[in-house]
């Protein structure tokens, strides 16, 4: 019981910590509370503003649902004691360029010694975003569509993604 009740304060610290670093609205959410039933097998985790009310994550701004998510992923992470590989699919989909910038810089360099984005270059990922992401990357790949029914994988020189992006959908 005093395990579960530690795990679960750090928990809460964790998630705050992490929504604080990545976000750029300072002070936006004050608390975090994890509530575990009786079981054991049902989590809620609920957000609380400065005037100590419940926040709605359904009236979060879809970035912002991003960050909430990241910061949780984050905060799971750091509690496991686990190294293993974090995969995301469509990265910086929801991130104004504020959020962007605080993802790449605090979320993508410390949440696993393996990151594996899957970005729509220029969509989801431009080539500035990349630059800041690019001295931590050491391998990069373009899934090229070879058919409606067939693709293949085609390595980068990370520095040179976006110019090998452009030249094989140059057409």
């Amino acid at each position: 019981k005093d395990f579960k009740l530690t795990t679960k304060k750090k928990l809460e610290e964790n998630i705050l910590n992490e929504l604080n670093i990545l976000m750029h609205k300072k002070g936006f959410i004050k608390k975090v509370v994890v509530d575990i039933n009786q079981a054991g097998d049902d989590v809620d985790i609920n957000l609380y503003n400065s005037r100590d009310e419940k926040i709605d994550k359904g009236s979060l701004s879809m970035g912002e649902r991003q960050m909430y998510a990241s910061a949780l992923l984050k905060a799971l992470v750091d509690e496991s004691d686990i190294e293993f590989p974090v995969f995301i699919d469509s990265p910086m989909q929801k991130f104004d360029k504020d959020h962007a910038e605080n993802v790449i810089k605090e979320f993508y360099r410390n949440v696993s010694k393996q990151v594996i984005l899957f970005p729509l270059l220029h969509k989801e990922l431009t080539e500035g975003e990349f630059e800041l992401l690019q001295p931590n990357i050491s391998r990069a790949y373009i899934i090229r569509n070879m058919s409606t029914d067939a693709s293949n994988f085609v390595e980068a020189e990370p520095q040179n993604l976006f110019k090998t992006y452009n030249e094989l959908y140059a057409n």
